[in-house]
């Protein structure tokens, strides 16, 4: 039999039964539990809950807590409703019992880890205190909330595997040597990781920065916890592995607010010391009239005699951040300078050679 019904007594107060009523007794006291269970879980989904919902707390986590643990309690309710009314009943099978409890504590422990996987939303207050464009960024979100959920689900299955009796030791251990094996043998991946990780954190750059790494200069595309995607200007993709990144020098043309324009003007030896101060002059002049420029950085200067120049150094900074716009800003002054040098009579040089032919 599934029950046993000899030598069963139930005593409530002064009244004492035995057998079959005592066996009444228990089964209606196993219903009472389940319509108590039933009661408090009724309570808890529609007053219970929505009162503490509506509470302000001090602690940003706990309705995040609440929420993710509405549903988990209201089926503990059930689970203790079952448990203590099936204990109740006077079971004839050996070790029944502790059956019951080993499930009743496997159940509870996953309800518990349902519960903590739910309030995933947890891991994003780790980003509390940091700056606006980190706490919005989606790909560092997406990387907390899956290693959140990850430690959450390992160490639910570690206590299920405890309550059912599996050596968790043994394999803790077991587990332990192996990750110390794979990470020695991904020790660039691991790298490229936390690369990417300062990266996202430090943002020294984002999607759409023209950036220069190295020999590779170009626009970032793409960037994730292994690489960063660079299509440079010939529209050829480069993929660099963030750990490379991270030791290089990095030139962000995005965070600067000018761009240089500086070169070196060569014009013809046959142009007289009044010719070139002239020039001089009206180049400076042209550049310090010009809205194209950062005014007090112009600089316009005789800088040394070439093998067939004589060579005048032009530098300014462009008020433009945006390549296309500096290319147009490059062209206007460069024609302009054309026009100075022809409105001043002197003449661009070129690489030239002279022959002298000896008489004997």
């Amino acid at each position: 039999m599934i029950f046993s019904i000899r030598d069963l007594s139930f005593e409530l107060g002064s009244v004492l039964l035995e057998g079959w009523p005592a066996f009444a007794a228990r089964a209606v006291c196993a219903l009472l539990i389940l319509l108590a269970a039933w009661l408090v879980r009724r309570w808890l989904t529609h007053k219970g809950f929505p009162a503490l919902k509506a509470r302000s707390w001090h602690f940003t986590g706990t309705p995040i807590l609440l929420r993710s643990f509405a549903v988990p309690v209201q089926r503990m309710c059930t689970v203790v409703g079952i448990y203590l009314a099936a204990s109740s009943l006077p079971w004839a099978i050996p070790g029944v019992r502790k059956l019951f409890l080993m499930a009743f504590q496997l159940v509870m422990t996953l309800l518990v880890c349902e519960g903590l996987y739910a309030a995933s939303e947890l891991a994003d207050l780790v980003l509390a205190s940091c700056s606006p464009e980190i706490r919005s960024n989606k790909t560092l979100l997406s990387l907390l909330n899956t290693t959140y959920k990850v430690l959450v689900i390992a160490v639910g299955v570690a206590a299920g595997a405890q309550e059912v009796g599996f050596p968790i030791g043994s394999i803790v251990a077991g587990a332990g040597l192996i990750g110390l094996t794979i990470s020695l043998a991904a020790q660039e991946s691991a790298s490229n990781l936390f690369s990417g990780i300062v990266i996202l954190l430090d943002k020294p750059f984002s999607v759409g920065d023209w950036i220069t790494v190295g020999d590779v200069e170009g626009e970032v595309i793409d960037i994730n916890f292994r690489s960063t995607r660079i299509r440079s200007p010939d529209k050829t993709v480069n993929v660099i592995t963030n750990s490379k990144i991270c030791s290089a020098t990095v030139q962000n043309a995005a965070l600067r607010t000018m761009r240089p324009y500086k070169f070196t003007l060569g014009v013809t030896y046959s142009t007289t010391r009044p010719q070139l101060e002239k020039l001089m002059q009206d180049l400076q002049a042209m550049l310090d009239a010009s809205p194209l420029t950062n005014h007090g950085t112009n600089i316009v200067q005789l800088a040394s005699f070439g093998d067939s120049s004589i060579n005048i150094l032009i530098s300014a900074y462009l008020l433009t951040n945006v390549y296309a716009e500096f290319l147009q800003m490059q062209n206007d002054l460069n024609l302009n300078i054309m026009d100075i040098m022809q409105a001043d009579g002197v003449d661009f040089a070129f690489p030239s050679t002279s022959v002298y032919i000896e008489k004997n």
